[in-house]
């Protein structure tokens, strides 16, 4: 479901129980799928689309939003299209390229600064495919030209760099971690090997021959490990990154909503310890710090969801009434969304009362 729904649901909950009253819905995303279109929407702008075809991938459409600020901003995701990764690994693609290939588009546009969601999206080629596109030539062992995707990044050798043009403007990585390159091959689910094998080591020799060019250690870059390769690619050309749900909450003057409400409910499919750094995180800090509660629906509790109640999020609540496999709880969320929030408006309806 996509944040506006979501907010909309919890709102149907909450007015079975709570005293006729205003809703503040204020939809936020971490920096993945849906970024551009709220973007838009809080910050005011339009939206447009571009038609890219990068080798021997189908011409298709990418939504591109264009802020009042001059910012234009895109999702990652939307660029990349259908994930062409293992099944084990949703959301994994083996050509970063069509990144790229947007990012050269839009500076076309003249903007101050470009966005890039880069939730959602495991880039597997280390960002190799982005980096050529603005003069980065991978070459194998003979000095020959490496072709773009994952595969061909195995034999990796040197780089020639003598025709990087790094992009003129500020580039903005939105993300919903902070996790560095270094940090991020290490972790469970960062399984390249599932896709070649041989495909980490060859990764990381990209990043240290990124490194040496830059005498900078380009794996070590907080937020570096987002979108998986291309958070590495858009440190080495110079991007910047930032937090998506705080961008949001920035575009939207989320803080000075908060002062106009009693109590705030936000929720995630998941709440993990990185929650803190998205959505339900943003909204946790922003209640806390206009003295409101904070409560999290969710559909799992993750490892470190405990770590939020320091955040200041007080209730963390599923939405679950029962055992249910994926496909149920994807027919009934809305449903099931509704009557959480109708539990949580009861129970804070009370607390309210003297």
């Amino acid at each position: 479901m996509k944040a506006q729904a979501v907010a909309q649901a919890m709102v149907r909950g909450l007015q079975e129980v709570v005293s006729p009253t205003d809703f503040v819905i204020y939809p936020l995303a971490s920096g993945g799928s849906g970024t551009t279109d709220l973007a838009v929407r809080l910050a005011g702008g339009r939206l447009y689309h571009e038609v890219i075809a990068v080798g021997n991938r189908r011409a298709r459409e990418v939504k591109w939003g264009w802020l009042n600020d001059r910012t234009a901003i895109f999702d990652a995701q939307d660029a990349l299209g259908s994930p062409d990764g293992p099944s084990q690994l949703p959301g994994t693609y083996t050509d970063s390229r069509p990144v790229g290939e947007m990012i050269r588009r839009l500076l076309a546009r003249r903007p101050d600064r470009i966005a890039v969601g880069l939730g959602d999206v495991l880039a597997a080629d280390a960002g190799m495919g982005l980096l050529q596109l603005f003069g980065v030539t991978l070459m194998d062992g003979t000095g020959t030209p490496l072709a773009s995707g994952s595969r061909p990044l195995l034999a990796l050798d040197r780089i020639d760099f003598s025709d990087l043009t790094p992009p003129p403007i500020p580039i903005v990585g939105l993300t919903d971690h902070w996790h560095s390159w270094n940090e991020r091959v290490q972790q469970r689910d960062f399984r390249l090997d599932l896709i070649h094998g041989g495909l980490m080591p060859a990764s990381c020799r990209l990043a240290e021959l990124l490194s040496e060019y830059i005498r900078i250690p380009v794996g070590d870059v907080a937020a570096s490990g987002s979108g998986g390769g291309l958070g590495m690619a858009l440190a080495f050309l110079g991007a910047q990154f930032r937090l998506g749900a705080e961008f949001l909450a920035h575009l939207g003057r989320l803080e000075e909503k908060a002062w106009q409400v009693d109590w705030a409910v936000t929720g995630s499919s998941q709440l993990t310890a990185d929650s803190a750094h998205q959505a339900v995180g943003q909204v946790a800090q922003v209640a806390q710090r206009a003295g409101i509660p904070a409560v999290a629906l969710t559909l799992q509790l993750g490892p470190g969801h405990l770590g939020l109640y320091d955040a200041g999020i007080v209730g963390q609540y599923s939405v679950l009434d029962r055992p249910r496999n994926e496909r149920d709880v994807h027919r009934a969320l809305a449903s099931l969304i509704e009557k959480a929030a109708y539990r949580v408006g009861y129970w804070m309806q009370a607390l309210s009362d003297p």
